[in-house]
């Protein structure tokens, strides 16, 4: 390996370690937004919108570092595809935490409502099972981009989307039977799709990571993600 090499090598596994660094930070912002809608805790809703910011410095900063690895030093082959798929998943995870980030608004625009304990259940459950195909995700990136590990993480994409239909039909009741509390339902169908987006963006992850270790970009469930 010539000097050239190991210098793009280098540089490759500081920003894959600073994608993971980002990915713990958006992991972390996911859970709090969670914990916040369960408790209705706006202190908490509002640390999440925070913690947007630093997020969103994040990618700004990781971009740059992946193009400057691109015009600089021009890896071809697998650091390519690393490089170019990189950026992609940069901008997928700070869609993500704008997701977390968009939780802890409507939180805070929803102040003095009382949100039905059953659909809040739902929708937490929902969070949850986003947040974990977010993670095992992240996962397969860091064991050297796996493939199968990526595929396995979103299997459960569709059960997802079961749930947030499973959810807009129960919340079209609950607003039905209780009109004058009727945003509060309102309120939770944006926090489901919020939560909904988060299983399509980790999927959008996966197939990234199916690129980098296989060059094939594969579409894994589902037709209306972007």
């Amino acid at each position: 390996m010539n000097e050239l090499q190991l210098l793009v090598e280098k540089k490759r596994e500081a920003l894959r370690q600073d994608i993971l660094a980002m990915g713990d930070l958006v992991s972390t912002a996911l859970r709090a937004s969670l914990d916040a809608l369960r408790g209705q805790d706006l202190a908490l809703a509002g640390q999440v919108i925070k913690s947007d910011d630093i997020i969103n410095r994040a990618r700004r900063t990781l971009e740059q570092e992946a193009l400057v690895v691109l015009a600089a030093h021009q890896p071809a082959g697998r650091d390519l595809r690393l490089i170019g798929a990189s950026l992609e998943m940069i901008a997928e995870l700070e869609r993500i935490a704008d997701h977390a980030a968009d939780v802890g608004r409507i939180l805070l625009r929803a102040e003095g409502q009382t949100f039905p304990a059953d659909p809040v259940e739902r929708i937490a459950a929902m969070g949850e099972m986003a947040t974990a195909m977010f993670s095992d995700v992240m996962n397969a990136y860091a064991r050297g981009a796996d493939a199968e590990q990526a595929r396995d993480a979103v299997a459960r994409e569709d059960e997802v989307d079961a749930q947030e239909r499973e959810t807009i039909q129960e919340l079209a009741s609950w607003i039905c039977g209780h009109p004058h509390n009727s945003m509060a339902g309102i309120e939770l169908l944006w926090i489901a799709h919020h939560y909904e987006r988060v299983a399509d963006r980790a999927t959008n992850i996966a197939e990234r990571i199916i690129y980098i270790a296989t060059g094939e970009t594969p579409e894994l469930n589902g037709s209306d993600r972007d």
